[in-house]
């Protein structure tokens, strides 16, 4: 026992911890599905802020370029023009939010800068060999990123070309520091959660909030693309080293900063970059810490009710199944009761069969005896020839052997087993029969029949049922030897779908002592004669037959049985 509770705590836990491992899948599967979308909001958010003050610059720069005070001090180059438009570049950087705005004659000399007056000044500066102005001088607007020389700070440069009268002067530079979109981030409700990145076409970080990642590249750069990159100058002498960027789906991404897989969205960003939002996975695996102590808490109380389910359906089974046990034991015993039964109703048959034996023997003798005395005769009227004699003699033989042939029939009848079969039967045949097999004790005792009303119709199954006649009938006999009327009467009355049958001898009556334990088994007035089970069985059978078997003394004297029996099946009522 105890080991079997044990394995059942075992494979409760072992279904526990399925259940609760399923439930955390899941419910990090929904929580990364609903993270993934907002995450993608989020970045169109972060994308639509970050084009919006690239616009911004580069609406400022357009500006500038049509600006009469900028033409004219690319146009002149002057020491006065220069420190008014040193001036006027100092109010547009402060009022933009760049960091440095300047501008660059066509030899890409800066001429004038909104830092003049700081010691690193760009003034002076050469910067033809930055993208930014080469592509520009082209004829192309340009938005480039490097790492300043003098600053050191990481800033987007927008350039723009600045034309008077038709002819290109010079080109107007706005920087604005990376930092700027860094803490810009933070003012976004891009959650706390969530880290961005905007990597160039060399999967170079240029900005992010993540400090460790900036100017990272993600993965190993080849020694190709790296001296092409130190060639433009771009990143000064910085490392670039590379951080661990496992890109596992395209919606999931494990780096070296994170100790769990983080999810991702990105999308095209200005043509030559590539914005990034991530959401680290941690904050919701941590989420489902509560979630599963109250599925643990459910699933321990559905397996409470289960296991006392269970519990009751394996009782109600034990008890089905000793339902069942029970009714196949009743039924063996109800069958060798029954046999018993059986066993001792035909004992009783036999037992009153032999004490009618003497006067049934009589009642066989007499017509034997007159048979060879009509057989003598017949011979001696054959050898006289008087044929016609012999003739009545034969006949008058007939007659006896009928009549011997017809108690016989009924001795053996009345003897012998048979199955129990419920039926339809007539009162007056079932009496008849009876008296087939008590009558010769009535007539050896010169007893009178008086009977009435026998024409109906009873429920009963005859062989049994004349059993109880023959006893009631035979106990009767014997209770009227002694009297000098010897009369029993049998008398029927049909009332509301019943019969009552009254059997009335004109003996002495039923002693008072012996009313109350005439139908007990083995009680019996005879004195060393009979098994006391007659009226017993006697009633046990009228019982049977859903009808009732009483004794009382008749007010006129003597004793009487009533038997109550129904006229058809009760159960067809």
């Amino acid at each position: 026992m105890p080991h079997k509770f044990s394995v059942k705590i075992l494979i409760h836990l072992l279904l526990l911890f399925c259940g609760l491992w399923a439930s955390y899948l899941f419910n990090v599967a929904q929580d990364e599905e609903s993270v993934l979308v907002q995450t993608k909001t989020n970045l169109e958010k972060l994308n639509s802020y970050i084009q919006a003050e690239f616009t911004r610059y580069q609406a400022i720069q357009t500006q500038l370029s049509l600006s009469t005070l900028v033409q004219s001090g690319l146009q002149q180059a002057s020491t006065k023009d220069t420190n008014e438009l040193d001036r006027y570049l100092q109010d547009i950087q402060i009022s933009s939010g760049a960091s440095d705005v300047y501008l660059l004659d066509l030899s890409g000399t800066v001429i004038a800068s909104s830092n003049w007056y700081l010691p690193h000044s760009y003034k002076g500066s050469n910067f033809a060999f930055r993208p930014y102005f080469y592509e520009t001088i082209e004829g192309n607007e340009h938005v480039s990123f490097a790492l300043g020389l003098r600053s050191k700070t990481r800033g987007f440069y927008f350039a723009k070309s600045v034309y008077k009268d038709g002819a290109l002067v010079g080109v107007v530079v706005m920087k604005v520091n990376a930092s700027k979109f860094e803490s810009d981030k933070a003012q976004l409700d891009t959650g706390t959660d969530s880290h961005f990145l905007i990597v160039d076409g060399n999967n170079i970080v240029l900005a992010s909030d993540v400090e460790q990642w900036r100017l990272a590249s993600l993965g190993e750069l080849s020694p190709t693309k790296r001296k092409e990159i130190e060639s433009s100058r771009q990143f000064e002498n910085e490392s670039l080293f590379p951080i661990d960027w496992r890109v596992l789906s395209p919606t999931r991404v494990k780096t070296s900063s994170h100790g769990s897989d983080a999810l991702m969205q990105k999308r095209p960003f200005n043509k030559q970059y590539t914005l990034y939002l991530l959401h680290d996975t941690a904050p919701i695996k941590a989420a489902q810490w509560p979630r599963l102590g109250v599925t643990a808490l459910i699933l321990i109380i559905l397996f409470v009710v289960v296991e006392y389910t269970l519990s009751k359906l394996t009782g109600y089974r034990q008890l089905l199944f000793s339902q069942r046990s029970l009714e196949a034991e009743v039924a063996s015993r109800k069958q060798a009761l029954e046999q018993a039964q059986d066993a001792l109703i035909r004992a009783a048959k036999l037992a009153t069969i032999g004490q009618l034996s003497a006067s049934i023997n009589h009642e066989i003798n007499q017509p034997l005896s007159a048979m060879s005395a009509y057989v003598a005769s017949a011979k001696r009227l054959a050898q006289k020839g008087d044929v016609s004699k012999v003739v009545e003699n034969m006949v008058l033989i007939q007659s006896l052997i009928t009549r011997v042939h017809k108690i016989v029939a009924q001795l053996k009848s009345f003897s012998q087993h048979h199955d129990n079969k419920m039926l339809v039967a007539n009162l007056k045949h079932s009496v008849d029969n009876a008296l087939v097999i008590v009558g010769p004790e009535l007539k050896r005792y010169g007893v009178a029949i008086q009977s009435e009303g026998l024409a109906c119709n009873i429920w009963v199954d005859p062989f049994k049922f004349e059993q109880v006649l023959v006893n009631i009938l035979s106990n009767a006999c014997q209770a009227i030897v002694e009297q000098d009327n010897k009369c029993i009467y049998i008398r029927a009355v049909e009332h509301e779908g019943k019969i009552q049958l009254s059997i009335i001898d004109s003996g002495e009556g039923i002693k008072q002592h012996a009313l109350s334990n005439i139908f007990e088994p083995f009680y019996t007035t005879k004195s060393g004669n009979g098994l006391g089970l007659g009226l017993s069985i006697s009633k046990q059978i009228i019982e049977s037959f859903h009808g009732k078997l009483s004794a009382h003394n008749h007010p006129q004297g003597g004793a009487e049985f009533l038997i109550s029996l129904h006229t058809k099946n009760p159960q067809n009522d």
